[in-house]
């Protein structure tokens, strides 16, 4: 996991993109990447799997997550209500033959594997929350455990779903 880590902090570096987005379940992954990019001007945005859920039921170490926020990084839990909206309309353009998000994601994943899917996905998470509007990024995810991903994606208002530009580090 710390050479994703590495690798997504180097690209980023050197790609001139501002932004990490990375997805973390109980926050180990979210934790690395701060102490790894402690110093450098990045802004970290992370992604939390506990949509909906009580507090007492939570994955993500709420430590961590008060160290985050102390230290200006956005800790970002998906609202619940836009996954189940988001079903029913990917439902309904799929009878009238418009584009499909999760048929798009079945090409990613066929592609790429889970890792860059999971990218994909909080990406995506963070353009219908508003977060993000017109930026590319740096989004590190993984199949199961800790990170094994990460790719340049470009968000712009003209476009339906992230745009994948570089696939910096992918380990099927």
């Amino acid at each position: 996991m710390a050479d994703v880590l590495k690798e997504a902090v180097d690209a980023a570096k050197k790609k001139n993109v501002s932004t990490l987005v990375v997805a973390s379940t109980s926050g180990k992954t979210a934790d690395s990447l701060f102490e790894l990019a402690k110093g450098e001007k990045l802004n970290i945005i992370v992604v939390t799997h506990d949509e909906g859920k009580p507090a007492e039921e939570r994955r993500f170490n709420e430590d961590i997550r008060r160290k985050l926020l102390a230290n200006n990084i956005t800790v970002y839990t998906h609202n619940q209500s836009f996954i189940f909206l988001r079903k029913v309309i990917n439902k309904l353009f799929g009878r009238f033959g418009f584009p499909r998000w999760y048929g798009h994601l079945r090409k990613a994943k066929e592609q790429y594997g889970s890792g860059i899917k999971v990218c994909y996905i909080i990406t995506q998470m963070l353009i219908e929350g508003k977060v993000l509007r017109d930026a590319k990024v740096v989004a590190i995810a993984g199949s199961k455990s800790g990170a094994d991903s990460c790719g340049i994606f470009s968000v712009k208002p003209g476009n339906k779903w992230p745009v994948l530009d570089e696939v910096i580090l992918n380990r099927l």
